[in-house]
């Protein structure tokens, strides 16, 4: 949802921060304003979904900078750059760079940019999901006997118990009790479910 969402706003420019604000604020929003890119480097990122709207030119760093900057840190965040100075040139940057749109200035529609805003916040919604689903299985795997992996990987693999039994050089009751525990770890429920996590107990 919009109201669990926070909006990083920066730009030089008061009064398009303020506009910003009150926009996206209207909208459902919480946002963050910062006058420069320095500001906003120096400041700790926001929990949970997030949008970054990011001014291109600016005194000291400009936008571009800004978002090297922040990729080096590991800063995952949806960027969507605002400039009433782009061209064609710092928006390939700014997209290869790995921002998701480029809006001129006072050129782009309100409406636009809140569409445009949600989908950025709906993108990083699901990333910081997939990232906290793949911490939860980790977690999990971790809590796997060195056997239990050893049974987990050869089960994952397609194999039957008897032959992942012959392999290990244990019995395929044995393996049974094994298979189960790690079924139960990791709260799966089928053959296909453990087969998915292939790559995962292979790391």
């Amino acid at each position: 949802m919009a109201d669990t969402a926070t909006v990083l706003i920066v730009d030089d420019d008061e009064a398009v921060r303020e506009a910003l604000v009150l926009l996206l604020e209207s909208a459902g929003f919480v946002t963050r304003a910062h006058t420069s890119g320095r500001e906003l480097l120096e400041s700790q990122p926001p929990q949970g979904p997030t949008c970054l709207l990011l001014d291109l030119q600016m005194p000291g760093l400009n936008g571009l900078e800004v978002q090297e900057s922040l990729q080096a840190s590991g800063f995952d965040t949806p960027v969507i750059f605002l400039t009433a100075h782009g061209d064609i040139p710092a928006a390939v940057k700014a997209l290869k760079g790995g921002a998701i749109d480029f809006l001129q200035k006072p050129g782009f529609q309100r409406d636009e940019l809140i569409q445009r805003v949600r989908q950025a916040v709906d993108r990083h919604r699901d990333m910081l999901e997939q990232k906290a689903g793949e911490r939860r299985l980790s977690e999990q795997i971790g809590r796997l006997s060195a056997r239990e992996i050893e049974v987990a990987r050869l089960a994952a693999a397609g194999k039957a118990n008897k032959v992942i039994g012959a392999e290990l050089g244990i019995s395929e009751r044995t393996v049974e009790v094994h298979r189960g525990r790690v079924m139960k770890k990791l709260g799966l429920r089928s053959v296909v479910d453990l087969a998915s996590l292939a790559d995962h107990l292979s790391r």
